[in-house]
């Protein structure tokens, strides 16, 4: 039988697999219904695949892979340059935080300032 999938057109054998009732049985909608399992266990196909650089096997049988390579950024941010990414995260927050402060001030909402100024309280 001939499929297409997003334009990929590629051929699949019809496979009738034998089936037998699994024993469990329920009510859908109004309908009985009754499971069914497969008779005997389905070969299942065996291709070698890889995902951003990473190769697997489908029946997942080991694979002989090269070693990664390095990586010539280093795996670690220092302590210095995180230090400053948090510090101007806050920054950003507490800004922001100042402006919807200011906002409910002039609409004069006096529950969101009290949230707003135990929000801030957080932050100090």
């Amino acid at each position: 039988m001939q499929l297409i999938y997003r334009g990929a057109k590629y051929e699949t054998s019809e496979q009738h697999i034998a089936l037998v009732e699994s024993g469990t049985k329920g009510l859908y909608r109004g309908a009985q219904w009754v499971g069914q399992k497969a008779a005997e266990t389905v070969p299942q196909p065996n291709h070698v695949l890889c995902w951003r650089g990473v190769t697997y096997q489908t029946n997942r049988a080991p694979v002989a892979t090269t070693a990664p390579k390095a990586s010539a950024a280093p795996s670690v941010v220092p302590q210095r340059r995180r230090d400053s990414w948090v510090e101007a995260h806050r920054h950003a927050i507490l800004k922001t935080l100042e402006r919807r402060l200011q906002v409910a001030r002039s609409q004069g909402n006096k529950e969101l300032i009290s949230l707003l100024e135990e929000e801030w309280q957080q932050f100090a």
